[in-house]
């Protein structure tokens, strides 16, 4: 399953490789949450129902510039693209869609743009940072039990008013990700690192963070993205589900942030209708 970042014209992710759980300096009970975790994480996209949701992204453009020295370092909270509204160059879009999951698959379809109704607009062809993928990719790309990802202890913190233990990760080159830059065509494997929040009680993933280790030379410089997860209702029962994420690249010129919301889950059910011709009733 494939868990992409898309920034159209301009990077690429594909497939991910291989992926394993590998551990390092933990001690008996992190190892237990960490592997309690795993197992709900690889099981995640076969115990959620089909469903419908919306998914609005805020979209934000803006020059490259001083502050980008700062946004390295991760993507949640505030992010500095924030104080460029308003200067020249920057940009900004609301895009909502209705997001379909079915048989473990996500499919889009683009209700508006900046309020406006549209009709027959590609997800994927949009400018800018497009992102998908939010619903078990990242997941699975982390806990696969065949991966090589090297977990460590972070510290215990609060996140999203709930408690949580957070482990440092870091999926290696040979186990990355592989990204095309389209402009040049150049492919290059790379490697994957971040942190995962963990509820040591009920061991859900609250919060993924993910950067991936780009060369010096590469046309993309930064790409980074964070999932939120947070309990939500579907057909009266609870699922740990994504709520919000956060998208953030940058390249030599610019520099791109989506906000994308998760709301209003509910059950997919598909429909049919049988109708009878009255002049011809059925024999």
């Amino acid at each position: 399953m494939l868990s992409c970042l898309k920034f159209a014209a301009l990077l690429a992710l594909l497939a991910p490789g291989a992926y394993g759980l590998e551990t390092a300096q933990l001690s008996a009970d992190q190892s237990s949450v960490l592997e309690s975790a795993r197992t709900l994480a690889i099981q995640y996209t076969h115990v959620l129902p089909d469903f419908i949701c919306t998914q609005t992204t805020h979209r934000s453009t803006g020059r490259n510039g001083d502050n980008s020295a700062n946004m390295g370092a991760g993507i949640s909270g505030r992010s500095p693209i924030a104080s460029m509204a308003g200067a020249s160059g920057y940009s900004s879009d609301v895009i909502e869609e209705q997001l379909t999951y079915v048989g473990g698959k996500e499919s889009y379809e683009v209700l508006t743009v900046n309020g406006k109704k549209v009709h027959g607009v590609d997800h994927l062809r949009f400018k800018g940072a497009i992102s998908e993928g939010e619903f078990g990719s990242l997941l699975v790309e982390i806990f696969d039990p065949t991966s090589h990802t090297a977990f460590t202890w972070g510290r215990a913190a609060n996140v999203h008013g709930r408690h949580a233990w957070v482990y440092d990760f870091v999926v290696p080159k040979e186990s990355g990700t592989e990204v095309i830059a389209r402009d040049s065509d150049k492919e290059i494997l790379v490697a994957i690192s971040g942190k995962v929040s963990i509820d040591p009680k009920t061991k859900d993933v609250l919060e993924i963070s993910s950067n991936l280790d780009l060369p010096p030379n590469f046309p993309i410089r930064i790409a980074q993205r964070s999932i939120e997860f947070a309990p939500r209702e579907i057909a009266g029962k609870i699922y740990n589900l994504p709520t919000r994420s956060l998208v953030h690249m940058e390249d030599s010129k610019s520099v791109y942030d989506n906000r994308i919301d998760f709301t209003d889950y509910h059950r997919f059910a598909s429909e049919s209708t049988i109708h009878f011709d009255n002049a011809n009733p059925p024999q």
